[in-house]
């Protein structure tokens, strides 16, 4: 059964190799205390411009009430912008425990990892174990704050032994092969140098490749030691001598430390998870066996391959994306590409009930406001739901749950909520857990989240558009005073009701209506009034006609109808109709005038050789008709 015990953690940039191991150690731990944890991840930091405005948007998808504890990994967070939000968003929103996962200027209780002193035992190694006098540092611009950090306890290991420092013992650089070799021809400026303590493991082996293709040997000639016991460290020749990194570790103990105070207990404002020495061989010992380098490089190809294989993947899905206009049509497509997601047990695409909403400005415009149901924001759309290969119902559920209750029966799974956005448009989250709970989430997944928000992006641009079009169509084709069809409407329609009465040998008929007396009205009332009036009467003409009539107006005070199919009593009918809708409005109104309309009708059964020039003939000839019942009235304007 699925926890009732949760901690939610927020992360950024899950996809890395600290996020993940940090994350991993918190679910293992979690679960092992009978809790699960819900991570709330954004990718800020990808230089992705205005489009990234909506990460924030994470903000608004967990129940914070249903939490008992929070893990934030502050550092993860590129963007100081998005980090401040967050931080802001839990002081405000949680009366649970918070503890942060920081190095520096943490807000809430801290954990951290320690591996800057580290680089001080490694070289007090280098000095006690090996017997080398002349020990570089090489540091990196590009992290200039832990770089500095790990500068000084190198230096103080120096200190501490009698060696001196010279002016070409340090050395910083970015990570760029060309750079490296500078700070290599910048300590030989001194000589040889008998060890070099570089930053951390990418760096060390770059001066590593610099080392040896000045033809130098490593560690005969120059030893070199690195800094995180990265997998490419660890399958170097000769193998890196470097420092751990606890990343899982670090995330164990953050549970435990977050439990502390569930529980009521104090803990330090800042606990250290410490990082050690791993010696190797690169820095002259030989502690482990060299590694053949072919099953690296096996592991390399396929990396290769599988990246090459999401790019291909990607761009398939981006462009198939592009042609989606119908969510429905949106959702099958997901569904063909969630089964790319490696060990991905569950997959769910879930929409705010607002999700594809259209700005007020729109509908004030297309006037379509009135026409569009008002949303509940508590509701959320299951759209697409994926658990294990097998595609589930969608539905609706309440906010109060980020999940329908159901998919969490029986289930132990770490669910991680990834915001839906475009710029600042909110669409929903997507939700993922994996086999066995173990992450797998790859970097190709941002490539693919984003496929998703600009495919939603896509169908509500669709949707805008289409508002537009049709206000246009109608302002092309419609009387703005009454609303029925202008000269273009009626000219659109006329062709298709001629071929009809063709096809079926019934009689086209052309009406003339015209409303009595409009110039006394306009003289006497005024204009709005005259208007009011030709108003009614596209009202009364609307209630009599059929759906497939063609009412219009083209302008002053006369109205055109054409119909097919009616017989000359269902003429007068329809004309004593409209009367009788403007004898019981006139006993109705209050206004000090009556609206009457006298009308004219001609038929005609149209053959092979009747066009629409014979058609404004019958509306002549309804036009004298009608003007012979104004005689008859007595009404001659």
């Amino acid at each position: 059964m699925y926890h009732t015990k949760k901690i939610g953690v927020f992360v950024s940039h899950i996809f890395g190799f600290y996020q993940q191991s940090v994350c991993q150690g918190i679910i293992d731990k979690s679960l092992e205390y009978g809790y699960t944890a819900e991570f709330f991840t954004t990718m800020d930091g990808e230089n992705l411009g205005s489009y990234g405005a909506g990460e924030k948007s994470i903000l608004r998808i967990p129940n914070y009430e249903e939490l008992d504890g929070i893990i934030i990994a502050s550092e993860t967070y590129l963007s100081k912008e998005l980090k401040s939000q967050v931080i802001s968003a839990l002081e405000a929103k949680c009366t649970c425990p918070i503890l942060e996962i920081a190095f520096k200027d943490p807000h809430f209780p801290a954990i951290s990892i320690e591996n800057n002193s580290t680089v001080g035992e490694l070289t007090e190694h280098l000095i006690l174990e090996h017997g080398y006098k002349r020990i570089c540092y090489l540091g990196c611009t590009q992290e200039p704050f832990f770089s500095a950090q790990r500068e000084r306890y190198f230096c103080d290991a120096l200190k501490k032994h009698g060696l001196k420092i010279s002016s070409h013992d340090v050395y910083a650089c970015p990570y760029e092969s060309d750079a490296v070799a500078g700070a290599l021809e910048f300590f030989e400026k001194k000589g040889k140098p008998d060890a070099v303590v570089c930053y951390n493991d990418k760096m060390a082996l770059y001066f590593m490749r610099a080392a040896l293709s000045s033809g130098y040997q490593v560690p005969e000639d120059i030893a070199i030691t690195g800094c995180d016991d990265t997998p490419d460290g660890r399958n170097a020749t000769p193998m890196l001598t470097t420092v751990t990194f606890p990343c899982y570790e670090l995330g164990a103990n953050a549970f435990e430390e977050l439990l502390q105070m569930i529980q009521g207990k104090s803990v330090p404002a800042m606990t250290t998870v410490h990082a050690r020495p791993v010696i190797a061989n690169s820095c002259g010992c030989k502690s482990h066996p060299e590694i053949n380098p072919v099953f690296f490089a096996h592991t390399l190809t396929r990396r290769i391959e599988k990246l090459e294989e999401s790019v291909f993947h990607s761009m398939r899905m981006s462009a198939a994306s592009q042609r989606i206009s119908d969510i429905d049509d949106g959702v099958e497509l997901l569904e063909k590409y969630v089964h790319t997601i490696e060990h991905c047990k569950e997959f769910y695409l879930c929409l705010y009930s607002d999700w594809d909403s259209v700005s007020h400005h729109i509908l004030e415009i297309t006037e379509a406001a009135d026409g569009i149901p008002a949303k509940n924001p508590d509701t959320i759309l299951l759209k697409l739901a994926m658990k294990n290969g097998k595609r589930l119902p969608e539905c609706s559920f309440k906010k109060s749950s980020l999940l329908p209750e159901y998919l969490y029966k029986d289930s132990n799974c770490a669910y991680i909520y990834t915001p839906l956005f475009f710029e600042d448009k909110e669409f929903g989250y997507i939700a993922l857990a994996y086999e066995n709970n173990r992450i797998g989430y790859h970097f190709r997944l941002v490539h693919w989240f984003m496929d998703i928000n600009q495919m939603l992006q896509g169908i509500c641009e669709t949707q805008r558009i289409d508002l537009l079009v049709k206000r246009l169509e109608t302002i092309y084709m419609r009387d703005a005073l009454t609303g029925l069809y202008n000269k273009h409407g009626y000219l659109h329609s006329e062709e298709a009701l001629l071929t009809r009465a063709k096809n079926e040998s019934v009689p086209l008929t052309c009406f003339i209506f015209d409303l009595d007396g409009l110039k006394q009205i306009n003289d006497n009332f005024g204009h709005s009034e005259g208007d009011f009036a030709l108003q009614v009467m596209g009202h009364a003409l609307e209630n009599a006609i059929g759906k497939n009539d063609i009412c219009a107006r083209f302008s002053g005070d006369e109205f055109y109808l054409l119909t097919c199919g009616y017989s000359r009593e269902d003429a007068e009918e329809l004309i004593a109709n409209i009367e009788k809708y403007l004898d019981n409005y006139n006993r109705l109104s209050t206004k000090k005038y009556n609206i009457s309309v006298s009308g004219g009708f001609a038929s005609a059964v149209p053959d092979a050789n009747f066009y629409t020039e014979n058609i404004q003939e019958l509306f002549s000839k309804a036009d004298s008709n009608m003007y012979g019942t104004k005689k008859k009235k007595h009404i001659l304007f």
